[in-house]
């Protein structure tokens, strides 16, 4: 018998789920860098990114110059979009550490004339197993089925929220767009109070779909006032019962939470 039988031990599914969950969320933070480096943003801020069907991918808005840059799912792939356009190099995560992606960034600033020295991997919050230097490397390819994984998730919950903000004949608009939190990793959009045509000011019910809590994988959504509303803050939270996209978002999902909106749009205009 041998002496190692023990050394390899398969990893559980909730593991590699949580690994490749800790590796796409440190992908994004690349993006929230950028935006962090070249506009004021107040400590502990969050930064909104938006969501692209088409290209499965997170995109800042335009931070310099019509400059925008995506992190793409499930490959994991950085890529700077001038006016909206992708740009000619990408940079595939596989294999590169913190450290390689900072230098591919820098040089990318450097052939389009931005002061690269304004870029900064400081964020102004704290995330949880953050990535950092040449110790620890991506790996899409290892982690490829999980990283599909959360490409269904995510696709799956921007259907449902899309859905819930959508009026009759009017089945194509979305609600208030949909953005990434990059701080906790959700996918939130805002639906307008009774009454309202459209949110103002943030003054609506937000609906988030939040597949981690601190770190470790527990998908869930929070449906609760805006934090401008007036009124005490209310909110529920509606968890996950699994892990297939049809009970991330099925029929079943977009009931229990239309339900809550519902809820809060009568509570608040009370």
């Amino acid at each position: 018998m041998s002496t190692n039988e023990t050394a390899f031990q398969p990893e559980s599914p909730t593991d590699t789920l949580r690994d490749a969950f800790s590796q796409s969320h440190n992908a994004v933070q690349w993006l929230a860098r950028m935006v962090s480096s070249f506009r004021s943003l107040n400590a502990g801020s969050d930064i909104a990114l938006r969501w692209n069907d088409e290209r499965n991918a997170f995109v800042t808005d335009d931070f310099a110059d019509g400059l925008q840059m995506e992190m793409r799912l499930p490959e994991l792939t950085l890529q700077f979009l001038e006016h909206g356009q992708p740009a000619k190099h990408e940079l595939q995560m596989e294999g590169r550490t913190s450290a390689q992606v900072e230098a591919w960034i820098l040089v990318e600033l450097l052939h389009r004339g931005i002061d690269r020295g304004r870029f900064s991997k400081d964020l102004p919050y704290v995330i949880p197993h953050p990535m950092a230097g040449d110790s620890v490397e991506y790996s899409p390819d290892f982690r490829e089925g999980e990283l599909k994984t959360i490409l269904n998730w995510f696709s799956a919950a921007a259907n449902l929220l899309k859905t819930i903000g959508q009026k009759p004949g009017k089945e194509h608009d979305c609600p208030s767009g949909l953005t990434l939190c990059t701080r906790d990793f959700s996918l939130e959009a805002e639906v307008p109070l009774i009454g309202q045509a459209a949110t103002t000011q943030n003054n609506g019910i937000r609906i988030g779909f939040f597949p981690l809590r601190m770190g470790v994988v527990d998908p869930h959504y929070r449906v609760a006032r805006s934090e401008s509303s007036k009124g005490p803050d209310v909110f529920e939270i509606i968890k996950v019962s699994g892990t297939s996209p049809a009970e991330i978002a099925g029929p079943a999902m977009t009931k229990r939470i239309s339900e809550a909106v519902a809820k809060l749009q009568k509570l608040t205009v009370q």
